[in-house]
């Protein structure tokens, strides 16, 4: 069952969203431990937005307990997923509780537990240790440079390169799950030879068990950046090493692809006035990833259209999605 479908979901679920389709995890629980945009990057491509609190100090930013009572009775109802991901509206290991939260959601179920990270603070022992009891470690690394790691990432000051790739470092010599490792390319900032060959030498440091490379898919609402070519990530996938792939929508059931009743929710809500980001968040109960991923959908079947601001956009049904709805209704 989808969450925040309905009301009586939308009352009681804060924490979880999905199970939505992921490229790289197929169904995949989102596990949201931090609040909306606390994270310890301001990422230039983040769909989700400029972060509003940026820092790479730990806290106990939401209550765990509250947490993993929404995904036991989750479990309880008989839900599936293939897998439960820490991830979310911000950095999740900026949550000093994701340790104790892993370990409870890998007792809790057979389904394999992830955390999705932009892998600032591995460094940090007890970040490490917080994420060691996972199944799947999926970090981030967008830079080969000093230079670059501030153009694209943006961190919190403090943040060190050269800490953070020691960081992914030790993660590949000590989790002991299987760790993906993320390439964001962005046109024109992190996609030349010189910038690829640099990745290549750190990759090669921290030997994770996949390479993932990525790029700008959905509109960013953190700066103005492009897609690479796919040549470039083409020629990516070569020069990064043998564990390289580039990632492509995988084969999810046609149920999960589509949420219907979740993209009409959002048609008649655009339809009767253009919204933020927010703004749909608030009127349909939907998980702010959840609401970008049917934005994105609804937007590359030309049913929806953004208006205003870049960095904050209006969206708004179109000419075709008025259309639909009215074939839909009728």
């Amino acid at each position: 069952m989808q969450i925040g479908a309905n009301e009586d979901e939308k009352m009681k679920v804060r924490h979880l969203y999905g199970p939505v389709p992921s490229r790289r995890l197929g169904l995949s629980l989102g596990v949201d431990v931090v609040p909306y945009k606390v994270c310890s990057y301001d990422c230039v491509y983040c769909q989700l937005g400029r972060t509003t609190k940026l820092t790479a100090t730990p806290g106990p930013w939401v209550k765990h307990d509250e947490v993993m009572s929404e995904l036991e009775r989750w479990l309880a109802e008989g839900n599936a997923a293939d897998y439960i991901t820490f991830s979310g509206s911000g950095e999740p290991t900026l949550n000093s509780n994701l340790g104790e939260m892993v370990e409870r959601a890998v007792r809790l179920s057979d389904i394999p537990v992830a955390v999705i990270t932009n892998g600032s603070l591995l460094s940090n022992p007890d970040v490490m240790e917080a994420v060691s009891g996972a199944d799947v470690l999926l970090p981030s690394l967008d830079a080969g440079t000093e230079e670059t790691f501030r153009a694209i990432n943006r961190p919190c000051d403090g943040l060190v390169f050269e800490r953070m790739v020691e960081g992914l470092i030790r993660a590949g010599q000590e989790f002991h799950g299987s760790m993906w490792l993320e390439v964001m390319l962005v046109r024109g900032l992190n996609d030349s030879e010189a910038e690829l060959a640099a990745l290549r030498e750190i990759i090669d440091r921290i030997q994770p068990d996949k390479v993932q490379i990525n790029t700008v898919e959905r509109p960013s609402r953190s700066g103005d950046v492009a897609a690479a070519s796919e040549n470039t990530l083409v020629r990516a996938c070569e020069m990064l090493g043998p564990a390289s792939e580039i990632i492509v929508p995988r084969p999810v059931a046609a149920r999960a692809e589509r949420d219907g009743a979740s993209e009409e929710l959002l048609l008649d809500l655009l339809g009767r006035r253009p919204c933020t980001l927010r703004d749909i968040t608030a009127g349909t109960g939907l998980h702010m990833n959840q609401a970008v991923k049917i934005l994105a959908e609804l937007m590359a079947g030309g049913l929806v259209e953004t208006a205003g601001e870049a960095a904050d956009p209006h969206y708004r049904v179109t000419d075709s999605g008025e259309t639909y709805q009215c074939t839909a209704k009728s």
